[in-house]
């Protein structure tokens, strides 16, 4: 069967790698920070889990270990886990 006919098929466009990250979401203007985990990352996006469910705006910045920041969109939540997709600039 290929990946056409699977339909529990990754349809993710990079791999993703399964890392145990801390990070940190940045909302209301850097003024908030809520502690997350990064528990798999690709080039397009990565998978985070919370302590506890947040209330998350649609985009926010996401700042690495390495103090990097990524603008990121919520794809999906379930619980505490969250996909978010990384954002290019102009978007």
């Amino acid at each position: 069967m290929s990946s056409e006919q699977d339909p529990f098929a990754d349809r993710r466009s990079s791999v993703r790698r399964k890392v145990m990250r801390a990070a940190r979401v940045l909302i209301t203007e850097r003024q908030s920070l809520i502690d997350c985990t990064i528990l798999d990352l690709s080039e397009g996006g990565a998978k985070l889990e919370f302590a506890s469910r947040p209330m998350l705006p649609r985009t926010f910045d996401l700042q690495m270990q390495n103090g990097a920041i990524y603008r990121c969109e919520v794809r999906w939540a379930k619980d505490n886990f969250f996909g978010v997709r990384f954002l290019d600039d102009n978007e």
